[in-house]
């Protein structure tokens, strides 16, 4: 699922940076740098709530693997800070 996940970032994010460096109105950027943070956030909850779930489930059954737990959550939570860094990139390219 993280792949699928990844891979939808790569063509929402990326586009998004694009097209706000090649337009000529701040608007147009601005609603870029938005729709790279909400949707990078929409997709960090999709993934923390599955991995969780998943994780929740391992550790019932498993307790000592509860640190790979939290690695695994802090990866999914990664896909927010990713969109904020191309929203930050966003906003700077703006004269």
């Amino acid at each position: 699922m993280m792949k699928k996940v990844s891979f939808a970032l790569a063509f929402v994010l990326f586009p998004a940076l694009l097209w706000a460096e090649n337009s000529d109105s701040e608007a147009w950027a601005y609603i870029a740098a938005a729709l790279s943070v909400g949707l990078a956030c929409i997709a960090a909850g999709i993934a923390v709530g599955l991995v969780g779930a998943a994780a929740m489930g391992t550790m019932g059954e498993k307790p000592e693997i509860s640190g790979r737990a939290l690695i695994f959550l802090g990866l999914a939570e990664g896909i927010a800070i990713y969109g904020l860094i191309v929203s930050i990139m966003i906003l700077g390219k703006i004269e």
